[in-house]
């Protein structure tokens, strides 16, 4: 390839004394309703459909060599391989796949999204989460929990049910819940004062 813009390549024919292709449009797969666009570049190997001029057809496509090898070596892999190092990979033997990504990923979808899979690692520093998080099974933490403010002014947590605590304590700013003491306790049933720090 001698020049390459997105759908379109001049090809230049180094047996053929350098001769450089007008434009010729490159075959996709889709063009119109769905479209895929993939550019070819520079000093890329590709395979041409011409007319015996050599002046009117078009690119099939991109070509490996010896120069080029592909890839991989597995026929049973597929991989889509970038300049940048990201990659998509899928082994049907295995049936591992992966995906590696250099920049950004976004992923946009109009409606649900569902990941079903044994279990489901989240391997980063940080996770936000802009929405309402609802867990079903049981949420367990391993490095504390932290949290503030409610919705409407309500409470930051509210929890309906039995809360047991193991091996700790339960504190409201320096009151605790097992070491404070109260005020104002009598016999009779009279109840006692408010917690003394």
């Amino acid at each position: 390839v001698a020049e390459s813009r997105p759908g379109f390549a001049r090809v230049r024919f180094d047996d053929v004394d350098g001769l450089v292709t007008a434009w010729l449009p490159l075959l996709h797969p889709k063009t119109f309703a769905d479209q895929v666009v993939w550019t070819l570049d520079v000093g890329e190997h590709v395979g041409c459909l011409l007319d015996e001029f050599m002046e009117d057809g078009c690119v099939l496509g991109a070509i490996y060599s010896d120069a080029d090898a592909p890839p991989v070596s597995s026929p049973d892999k597929f991989r889509l391989q970038f300049k940048d190092g990201g990659s998509v990979e899928y082994d049907r033997s295995s049936g591992a796949m992966n995906i590696v990504c250099k920049g950004v990923a976004n992923l946009t979808a109009d409606g649900d999204v569902t990941v079903k899979a044994p279990s489901v690692t989240l391997d980063t520093p940080q996770t936000t989460c802009t929405g309402k998080l609802t867990v079903e099974g049981l949420l367990s933490y391993h490095g504390g929990m932290v949290g503030k403010g409610g919705s409407g002014g309500g409470a930051a947590a509210s929890i309906s049910g039995t809360i047991e605590v193991t091996g700790g304590d339960v504190k409201a700013d320096d009151i605790s819940l097992k070491q404070h003491k109260t005020s104002g306790v009598r016999s009779g049933g009279d109840t006692s004062g408010v917690p003394v720090p």
